[in-house]
Order: C-alpha cells, then structure tokens, then sequence
C-alpha cells in the first residue's frame, strides 16, 4: 500500500511533501533541448493533481465532524424513543407490574455491564467505520422483529426479554466504539487546519444527544395520545399512532447510522501484541492498570460510580414516585420530567460548546455537580410541580456539564492507544453504580412510604461527601488545561 493510499483511508494529507518533491522536480535541467519543457508540464500536473487530491482529503476530513454528530442522533433518538415504548408495552399493554418491569430493565441493562470491557477492547482492535455500520445495523433488527410482533398481534412479556438483551448486548459494544472515535475525528480536522478542539468536539457530541434524545422522548410520548394521522383512503383520521409503527420508526432512525458512518475514516486499530483466548482478558487487565495508575483516570470512574449510585438511582425511582404520590400524575408527568432534565443538560452544553478552552474543568465538573445534588433538597418542602420541575431542570443542567467536562478529562488524560479500554472502564463505573443505586433507593422510598420526597437527603448527602474527598484526596480540584488545543 502506498504512501498516498494510507492517507486517503486515515483522511491525513502531509501538504509538506508537495513542496519538498515539487523542489526536487523543478531543479532537474536536461542537456537534450526541449525535455526542459516536458518536465516543466508534468510537474506543474503532478503539483495540481496532488492539490486537487490535497483539498478533496481536506473536504472530507472536514466532514466527518458533520457525519458523527449524526450518527450520535441516530443512536439517541432511537434511545429516547425506547426509554418511553420499552415500559409502556410492559406496563400499559402487557398490563405487567413492577416486579416484571425490573426484571425487563435488568435485561435490558445487564448486558452492558457484562460486555461493555469486552466491547472497549474489540473497538480498539477493529476499524472504527466498518465496526458503527454493523452496530447500528445490529440495533434495528430487535426494534424491527419487535415491530412485527406487535403488528401481528402476538405481544408476548418473553418477546420483550430477547429485545432488551439484544439491545443491550449491542449498546454494550456501541458505546465505546463510538465514544473513542470522537478523538481520532478531531485529532484529523487539527490536522488540516481547524480550530475546533477536543473539548468542543465532546460539547457538539453531547449537544446532539441530548438534542436527539428529547425529540425521541416527544415522538415516544404520542404512543398512547390521539392525534391525527395519514388514511389509507386519503385524508386524515383521529386515533393513537400504533405502537408497531413507533417502534418501525425507532428502527429506521438508528439504520440511518449505518450510512452516516460511511463518510468517516477506516480509523486506526491497536494491535497489542496478544493472541489465543487469554489475549481479551489481557487486554482488559492492562486497560484497568492504565486507569489505577492514572490519578485523574481513576478519579473519574470513581465519580462516575458515585454519580450512578446517588443520582441515578435517584432518577430511575425517587423521581416517578414523588411524580405519582406527590403531585397524582401519570405517565405525562414522567414524560414532562425526562424533557425537562435532558432539556437542561441541552442547555449547559450549548453553553459550553461557546468555549474553545476551559483552563479548570475539574472545578466547573465538581460545582455543579455539587449544586445539581443539593439543589433536590428543595424537594423536602414538597413545593408546588412548576418549582419541582425547576429543580429537574437545575439538575439536567448540572449534568450537561458533569458529562462534558469529564467525558473531556477522560478523553484528554487516557493514552490513544489504550482509550476505548479506559472509557469502557469509565463508562463501567456508571453503568454498574446505577443498579445498586435503584435498589437502594426503591428500599428508602418504601421505607419511607407516605413521605418518599425525604429520600432527597440520601443522594444530596452522599454526592457531597464524595465531591468533598475528590476535592481533597484527588488532583480533579487542582487540574489545569494548559494547552488551548486540547480539552
């Protein structure tokens, strides 16, 4: 393969060797008249040639930035739509209680702890182009096959299992393969000549997340709402849309993927030297000896563990039951709290993504997670639901920041041979805190059976003692960004 193949695949152009064969070309003098001439045309169509290849490359470099950010709406609006479809088929269709609502959750939520390392070390040995085309792919068929079910009428809890283990399985992968690929598109675009850096690149990430997200939550809540659709005879008629064209839609959006990622780079793999059935397990030891050396790394993921616990958990249970008991609503109630939060989190990172370099991240992460956690101690004088909802979006804006900021500390400190190990374990450390939070909270809010909005204290109290020993015992307060083209 040659020199020129390599950076059309990788999107890299070193505009430096046209100058240096163009001096090389130009200096050659024949003593045979009129070769003179002859070498003189064709290094002036060999220099244009090599321009012409140089801004092509440049032009899509350049658009990969575009086509990840929406690869990174196919996925979440997909998700926002499952987080809405997934317990309404259970609970309103299926007329199922909680016991079979968690334990459809867990399906659904298991997988990723179990093979979200597994999934970091096959996204560093694997292109990343060719690895998002099959993942997104591989996340439609279950919303499809579930889509079908639903159309014939044949509805069954068990169908519902296999599709949260599928997707699952598939986001355990997805995760890591999508979020490492970020570096590598943004470390290429600095390359030609942009300005966009690392900690802006993470903010348009997670601006078109929570963006997709939301609009996949509205989308969602039509499920079971009467609104006016397309006839079959022509014009429109007035009915809820069903729920086998929601999920249909669901599959379509995360396909789409599949074609954004086309018009990224192959991307780089990691060979580390390790082969037979050991080589993973290798690959993963070395992936949490990186992050326990590393004081900002481990740091991070103990965060992330304690953000799992406490506010997750909180989330996932306290929420929805100071939504029904306190203020006696339903599922719009759920709907118009999800909204609320992720539309918070939308704003911070907008916000954000106005600032090239942020010289103290860490401090800006742990204030607001600080704030973000006591801002729910409000809850305890049971105020009216405009204020509760002011509080939902207090928190979603403390959590835009908490996630870019140290999505961007992660990103920065994790070495690039190594990173889609360390964000797995990352990403680890949330995904395994949240269970334990669930159940926590589910046994304090029946502790606490007429008064659930007490439970308010446990997560306030337990994010500021944590934020208090990172501010003491970890370099996260102290950290400086020094360098203004990196995050």
């Amino acid at each position: 393969m040659t020199d020129d193949n390599r950076d059309a695949e990788t999107g890299e152009e070193d505009i430096d060797l046209d100058g240096l064969e163009d001096d090389r070309t130009v200096q050659i003098k024949s003593p045979v008249s009129g070769i003179d001439s002859a070498t003189g045309a064709g290094t002036s169509l060999e220099f244009t040639a090599r321009s012409l290849f140089a801004r092509r490359t440049h032009r899509w470099v350049k658009s990969e930035l575009p086509a990840y950010l929406l690869i990174q709406c196919s996925w979440y609006m997909a998700f926002g739509l499952q987080m809405v479809l997934f317990p309404y088929l259970i609970t309103n269709r299926l007329g199922l209680d909680g016991t079979e609502l968690g334990l459809a959750n867990m399906a659904l939520s298991g997988p990723s702890v179990i093979f979200l390392l597994l999934g970091g070390v096959i996204a560093e040995r694997s292109r990343s182009k060719p690895l998002l085309m099959i993942l997104h792919f591989a996340a439609a068929l279950p919303a499809a096959g579930l889509a079908f079910v639903l159309a014939t009428g044949n509805l069954a809890y068990g169908f519902m299992i296999i599709y949260g283990i599928a997707m699952g399985t598939v986001g355990a992968f997805m995760m890591p393969a999508r979020d490492s690929v970020l570096n590598e598109v943004v470390d290429r675009r600095s390359r030609v000549g942009s300005g966009v850096t690392l900690q802006q690149g993470v903010a348009f990430a997670t601006i078109a997340q929570f963006a997709a997200q939301i609009a996949g939550l509205i989308i969602g809540g039509y499920a079971d709402k009467l609104t006016r659709m397309p006839d079959f005879l022509g014009g429109f008629s007035i009915g809820p849309i069903p729920s086998w064209e929601l999920l249909t839609f669901q599959a379509i959006i995360v396909a789409l993927g599949t074609g954004f990622a086309i018009f990224l780079a192959r991307g780089r793999s990691v060979q580390t030297g390790r082969s037979g059935l050991g080589a993973a397990f290798g690959d993963i030891h070395e992936g949490f000896q990186v992050v326990l050396a590393n004081a900002k790394l481990w740091a991070m993921t103990a965060l992330m563990f304690g953000v799992g616990i406490f506010v997750i958990g909180s989330f996932l249970v306290v929420l929805p039951i100071i939504n029904r008991d306190i203020y006696g609503l339903a599922s719009d109630g759920i709907r118009d709290m999800f909204v609320t939060f992720w539309l918070g989190a939308f704003v911070s990172s907008v916000a954000l993504s106005v600032f090239r370099h942020i010289k103290r991240q860490g401090r800006l992460l742990l204030t607001a997670q600080l704030l973000g956690s006591l801002a729910i101690l409000i809850m305890l004088a049971k105020p009216p639901h405009w204020v509760f909802l002011s509080i939902v979006f207090a928190w979603g804006l403390a959590a835009g920041v908490s996630i870019a900021m140290s999505r961007s500390i992660v990103q920065d400190a994790a070495p690039k041979d190594q990173l889609a190990r360390v964000l797995s374990i990352y990403q680890l450390g949330f995904m395994a805190g949240a269970p334990f939070g669930a159940a926590l909270m589910g046994w304090l809010v029946d502790f606490f059976p007429d008064q659930p909005q007490r439970v308010a204290v446990v997560p306030a109290l337990g994010m500021t003692i944590l934020i208090i020993w990172m501010v003491i015992r970890t370099p996260i307060w102290n950290m400086k960004n020094v360098s203004p083209g990196r995050a």
